[in-house]
């Protein structure tokens, strides 16, 4: 019986493993993106570069209204955008600057979801195969294809996917001496999170250049 359970489980492994190509989970894992995208989406971004440190992001997005929260080695900055308003709030002066862009009004409506787009050509771009994998999670190797001269795209990306769900956990990346990880993916926002409140900074000084 043990024998018995024992060939079942790595049939069973073997069979999955067969099944599920490096590039089908990316398709997948953007299919559950997509899906949950009209419900807003956050992601943490952590960059170091050179010289200047590490800069650490945090985008959030819902419809047409999107916040980045930016934090660097001096000086901390919470831009907020609709349509063609945007709100930059500086932390350490407890200042925020109104400006209007009818540029990024016309980005804003071509966008309307507020999409955070990262993977969406990941599959046509790379080459991907499955470095390693355990019970919880997939650890995927995207090699960018030798056809594929467009130095916009670093030359590899390392991602990790859950089984269960499909669900994008952290993907990491080096370019030209900048290293990035990207993770906490997350859905469901409400426009408070993504909206310029002026009443949630008290005293806060307000340059308004509409």
């Amino acid at each position: 019986m043990k024998r018995l359970l024992c060939f079942a489980i790595a049939f069973l492994s073997a069979t999955m493993s067969f099944a599920q190509t490096g590039a089908e989970i990316v398709r997948r894992m953007n299919e559950r993106i997509d899906s949950r995208k009209a419900d807003g989406i956050s992601v943490i971004a952590e960059v170091k570069i050179p010289i200047v440190g590490t800069v650490s992001t945090k985008t959030s997005a819902l419809g047409d209204r999107k916040r980045v929260d930016v934090r660097m080695k001096e000086r901390d900055v919470i831009t907020f955008s609709q349509q063609d308003t945007t709100w930059i709030y500086t932390v350490q002066d407890n200042s925020v600057l109104i400006t209007t862009d009818t540029i990024m009004s016309k980005v804003n409506s071509s966008n309307q979801e507020g999409n955070i787009d990262m993977f969406g050509d990941i599959v046509e771009v790379y080459d991907i195969t499955i470095k390693s994998q355990n019970l919880v999670k997939w650890e995927l190797v995207c090699k960018r294809k030798k056809g594929n001269k467009d130095d916009d795209y670093p030359k590899n990306i390392t991602l990790e996917v859950r089984k269960d769900t499909y669900e994008f956990i952290s993907m990491t990346t080096k370019m030209m001496g900048i290293s990035m990880v990207m993770r906490d993916l997350k859905f469901g926002l409400t426009q408070k999170d993504v909206t310029f409140n002026q009443a949630n900074y008290p005293g806060v000084k307000v340059t308004d250049q509409r």
